[in-house]
């Protein structure tokens, strides 16, 4: 039987007024009963069915009674070398078709006695990442002991929660920032996903990561501090086992990079510090398939890196020029990006994004 039905989440009868004191939910606590605070009737039935397998059961057979009824939605876990995983992400921006699923997320074997398991990003809601905890349980008959939130975007952590207790990792700038503005951020990702798709997101279940990355190694992984600009740090994880490297935030392979809430020049930085670090290495990203990112292609971090030069360089012309931004003005175009699936949306915004950031420098003394 669920364990759900055994210890449902309820306020004891001997509670006094105004003490807020829930019973445990058996193996959901803290994750159902936050949501019992903001939800009733069949909305609560529905959104702890779907947290059923969020946190960690005794075995992979207490597990399955939870859990069987989900299994065709549970995310697919694709291999990508001995010891890692990733769940592939949808293309362009979070929306009720995809769920908000547009970070790819990574699972890595620790390779030691225990072989305990780390999550690279929790997902974009807690009802997928309950859905998630299912598949990691099946799976592998265990969850995640730690969780690395790389940097701070929803995408990548409002499903936190799902895998309570387990440590939350983070850069102490990405920590800083997620705790400054998860509530809004969370906001602005319901309001994309709409009220079926997000209604798993709720204040009272946000998570913030409370372990800072700090020593050299972090579980299967070393890493690397890179900043996007305007305060965005990225943590990049080459994992040891397999060498392969980890970008979610830098790279968007097979696709152009989008460049909102970032700085130009400090991006072109990073994306070349990332192409010194990773090498000949395999890379992947915040989207896209294995193998997209090697090469010279469009698609490419090469290619990432050439966009953004050649972006760079069209802005500054027509500042310098004296003209008016028009997204539509071909002599901003990008030819050789524009088979990209991406370009349509991306290109555009990243017009914008740069040539709000380079204006300024139009009015600055000379030296």
């Amino acid at each position: 039987m669920p364990q759900l039905t055994q210890y449902p989440c309820r306020r004891p009868a001997n509670a006094k007024p105004g003490t807020g004191k829930v019973e445990p939910c058996a193996r959901l606590q803290r994750f159902c009963c936050s949501l019992e605070q903001a939800l009733s009737g069949l909305l609560l039935l529905a959104a702890c069915v779907l947290g059923l397998g969020a946190a960690p059961p005794v075995s992979a057979q207490e597990a399955a009674p939870a859990c069987a009824a989900e299994a065709a939605s549970w995310p697919p876990l694709l291999p990508v070398a001995p010891g890692l995983w990733r769940i592939a992400a949808a293309r362009g921006e979070p929306d009720a078709g995809n769920g908000g699923l547009t970070s790819q997320l990574f699972v890595a074997e620790d390779g030691t006695a225990q072989a305990s398991l780390w999550l690279v990003g929790s997902g974009p809601t807690p009802a997928f990442a309950a859905r998630l905890a299912c598949a990691l349980q099946a799976r592998f008959g265990r969850l995640p002991g730690d969780v690395i939130n790389s940097r701070a975007t929803p995408e990548l952590a409002m499903g936190n929660i799902a895998f309570e207790p387990a440590r939350i990792w983070a850069l102490p700038e990405v920590m800083a920032l997620m705790n400054k503005r998860c509530q809004l951020c969370q906001d602005k990702l319901r309001a994309k996903l709409g009220p079926v798709a997000g209604a798993s997101l709720l204040p009272a279940i946000i998570r913030t990561p409370t372990q800072a990355v700090q020593a050299a190694e972090l579980g299967p992984f070393e890493w690397l501090n890179l900043d996007r600009g305007m305060g965005e740090h990225v943590l990049v994880l080459r994992h040891r086992a397999s060498a392969t490297v980890l970008a979610q935030g830098l790279l968007w392979a097979g696709d152009v990079p989008d460049l909102l809430k970032s700085r130009s020049d400090l991006m072109l930085a990073a994306l070349r510090t990332l192409q010194g670090f990773a090498g000949p290495a395999l890379l992947l990203g915040e989207q896209g398939e294995p193998g997209q990112a090697a090469g010279e292609g469009p698609g490419s971090l090469a290619g990432h890196i050439d966009y953004i030069e050649q972006l760079r360089a069209r802005v500054w012309a027509q500042l310098s020029a004296g003209r008016a931004l028009d997204v539509q003005d071909p002599a901003l175009a990008l030819p050789a990006f524009a088979a990209l699936p991406g370009y349509a949306l991306r290109h555009p915004l990243n017009l914008q994004q740069l040539w709000k950031e380079l204006e300024p420098l139009l009015f600055q003394p000379k030296p």
